[in-house]
């Protein structure tokens, strides 16, 4: 199951999630193992209006090492929604059983489905992230951390959903199981021009 973190590590030259926010600790889930998680988030850009963004993700272990996702979300500003979709992966690192915690890189491909125009012509979030869990009297809990970047790809100027140029934040959350196949996840990045919190629900298939 995932779930379980603690820290961050480095700084990249580039990445968040599509979602502007990670919602994922640097530990994957296993070969063969099947996660939904649902979430929503609130990005408060520093040049535009606030984006409320809802998405659905499901996750499917490759290996123990590689998690690999597809999604669709939509964001909505000034009263417009745009609706987008992508894929991408989970790879971890560095395993907290060797080297005291979890260690993985994020990252995500998301292309706009509805109002092109107003998007860049895709956008990649990459993202180093890194997490420990640790128990508090029976209850195993995981802060994460990290850094992250969002990085328009092609057309960048009519950037009404997704951002002009690179935005790089700092991530912070946690992940409390509320059941043995569900866990809540609450997050807040922010950066020199973006900041956003969020709350996401993962419940494990398999």
């Amino acid at each position: 199951m995932r779930a379980l973190l603690a820290l961050f590590v480095c700084w990249l030259a580039g990445a968040v999630t599509a979602s502007g926010q990670i919602l994922l600790t640097a530990e994957t889930g296993g070969a063969g193992n099947q996660a939904v998680t649902v979430a929503a988030n609130r990005l408060a850009p520093s040049d535009s209006g606030r984006l409320a963004n809802l998405w659905a993700q499901y996750g499917y272990g490759l290996t123990d090492r590689v998690d690999v996702f597809a999604l669709y979300g939509n964001v909505t500003v000034f009263g417009e929604t745009q609706h987008y979709g992508g894929v991408g992966s989970n790879i971890a690192l560095i395993g907290r059983h060797a080297h005291g915690l979890d260690v993985s890189f994020a990252n995500n491909l998301t292309l706009p489905l509805t109002r092109h125009d107003q998007a860049s012509t895709a956008l990649l979030t990459i993202a180093l992230v890194a997490s420990r869990p640790f128990t508090i009297r029976s209850l195993v809990i995981t802060p994460y951390g990290g850094l992250s970047a969002l990085v328009p790809v092609g057309q960048r100027s009519a950037g009404v959903f997704t951002p002009p140029e690179t935005t790089r934040t700092g991530v912070a959350g946690i992940v409390i199981p509320l059941r043995p196949t569900v866990s809540a996840y609450a997050e807040y990045d922010a950066g020199p021009s973006l900041r956003s919190a969020g709350v996401g629900l993962t419940l494990i298939l398999k």
